[in-house]
């Protein structure tokens, strides 16, 4: 009766080993999938910041371009009243 008893009992440590297992196995999964979703997010986080400085890069020599241009429409109407004056 007793080696009855004991191979219940190692069958029955054999499945809480693999139960055991197989939770921890379980915790590992998610802990890599959160981990590579994290690493996934930052990766993405990065990448908008380097285009939103890229787009605030822009848009300040836009503002210089279009400041320089108006100073060069202001010469050239300067230049031309010049020019109508000198005619008449």
């Amino acid at each position: 009766m007793d080696h009855g008893k004991s191979s219940s009992q190692n069958m029955w440590a054999a499945v809480q080993t693999i139960v055991i297992t197989a939770a921890a196995a379980g915790v590992f999964l998610t802990m890599g999938r959160r981990d590579q979703e994290i690493t996934f997010h930052s990766m993405q986080i990065t990448q908008l910041s380097s285009i939103s400085q890229d787009l605030v890069k822009s848009q300040v020599l836009s503002e210089a371009n279009d400041s320089k241009h108006n100073e060069n429409i202001a010469d050239l109407k300067d230049r031309l009243e010049r020019l109508e004056a000198q005619s008449r």
